[in-house]
């Protein structure tokens, strides 16, 4: 099936040609989404059990399925209005008759389709991809389990960082200081036709088209640079980790954050980046070797090793699990996430978290706690939470840190916290929040 880019085109993604092969792979990955898998591990086990896909297929893949799930809920709504249930099938057939006008003799060059298939078809493509008549939720692709939490959060910016968060953002690239510096970064990726401009807040960034083959150039492959959204890095930054420092990145995933900290450090001091999960830890000693990091070790904490450890780091991160919503531009399938909706577990989950880091916590010492939420509750109501449980700690304001490390303008409202957004920042939406524990007497 060739396709034609959307009369609602959201991004400059380029028109692809759908094969069999690639629907039934949608098919599978749609199938394990309904059923609760992230887009990622979907993809990945779609692509394990269903047919071999060819390089070419597997990109248009990966395009359309995060397309279908950047658009989901005006797909859902065009369903409905025709008594059509939410199904994998039904999802990739109202994309294909919504963003690109396809009929049913033209589906079936790729799959078969029945008579009712056929009627859902074209009587999806009657209808219009950004059809007026939806509700303003809809058209914003705004799950109803956090439209109250938004309006509340954001008030007259809702409509505006509901727009932004359905843009697909463009590729952001922290520098490795250890290796190289920015401008000897921008210069050899301009030599490999790859345009790329200074971030304008991070000291560390670069930032290229959405479509840049990054991956694909020696920059990458000699760990001169990372992935790292803007945002990501201006919490990193935020943490004034220091070369004589002990840190403890405590949430540390396939280690993004824990680079930033070791090229901050100078790859001196000693950095610790735990996370309770193997195969994320896995992940981050790829990216530690390829970035030259040798002040770091990963680590699963068990219980001798945090006695051991108490009170002895002078700053530990907290990049807690949240529901996301300032990262939906960049993971838009996390609109969707069942886990992300239960706001309720997420805080409860959140504030035992920040109760466990503040243990490796010295005298003195900071706890910096970040999220990629704009919802006050798994943001400023954890900090009151977690400062009305520990007198010992209390908040700094982010604004006197961000003076101290000379970075430049700063990047967020007039208020303690480090606060950033998809519409006014262009970054992913991001929470930080600075607390110091008293020094001993």
């Amino acid at each position: 099936m060739t396709t034609r880019q959307s009369a609602y085109n959201l991004s400059s993604r380029p028109v692809a040609s759908t094969t069999p092969v690639v629907w039934r792979i949608l098919q599978l990955a749609l199938d394990l989404q309904l059923n609760g898998a992230a887009m990622d591990t979907a993809l990945k086990l779609a692509m394990a059990k269903g047919p071999r896909l060819e390089p070419s297929e597997r990109n248009i893949a990966v395009g359309e399925l995060d397309a279908i799930n950047r658009h989901r809920a005006r797909l859902a709504w065009a369903l409905a209005q025709e008594n059509e249930q939410v199904s994998p099938a039904n999802l990739a057939f109202a994309w294909v008759a919504l963003a690109y006008r396809q009929t049913p003799e033209q589906v079936r060059r790729i799959t078969p389709v029945d008579r009712a298939e056929a009627s859902l078809i074209a009587r999806i493509g009657r209808r219009r991809f950004d059809d007026e008549d939806a509700p303003e939720t809809v058209r914003l692709e705004c799950p109803p389990a956090f439209e109250a939490g938004l309006r509340n959060a954001l008030g007259d910016r809702f409509t505006d960082e509901l727009r932004a968060s359905l843009e697909r953002g463009p590729t952001d690239l922290r520098v490795n200081t250890l290796k190289a510096d920015v401008a000897e970064v921008a210069e050899q990726l301009g030599k490999e036709k790859i345009e790329a401009q200074p971030t304008p807040w991070s000291p560390w960034g670069l930032r290229c088209a959405a479509d840049a083959k990054v991956s694909a150039t020696r920059a990458f492959s000699d760990g001169l640079v990372e992935f790292q959204d803007e945002g990501s890095q201006l919490i990193a930054l935020l943490v004034d980790a220091r070369p004589e420092h002990q840190v403890l990145d405590y949430c540390a995933g396939a280690g993004g954050k824990t680079l930033a900290l070791a090229a901050a450090m100078k790859n001196k001091g000693h950095l610790v980046a735990t996370d309770t999960n193997t195969d994320r830890l896995t992940r981050a000693k790829q990216r530690l070797k390829r970035a030259g990091v040798e002040n770091a070790e990963r680590r699963l904490i068990d219980n001798d090793w945090a006695k051991r450890h108490k009170l002895r780091f002078d700053r530990v991160l907290v990049d807690a699990p949240c529901s996301g919503t300032g990262s939906w531009r960049r993971n838009p399938d996390a609109r969707w996430s069942l886990a992300a909706a239960k706001l309720d577990e997420l805080a409860a989950l959140q504030d035992e978290i920040l109760e466990r880091a503040a243990r490796f916590v010295k005298p003195g010492g900071r706890l910096v706690y970040a999220t990629c939420s704009l919802l006050p509750v798994e943001n400023d109501e954890r900090i009151k939470t977690f400062l009305g449980r520990n007198a010992d700690f209390a908040l700094s304001d982010a604004r006197d840190v961000w003076a101290t490390l000379r970075a430049g303008v700063w990047p967020g409202a007039p208020e303690p916290f480090l606060r950033l957004s998809p519409a006014i920042h262009r970054t992913d939406g991001f929470f930080g929040a600075v607390l110091t524990r008293a020094p001993q007497p």
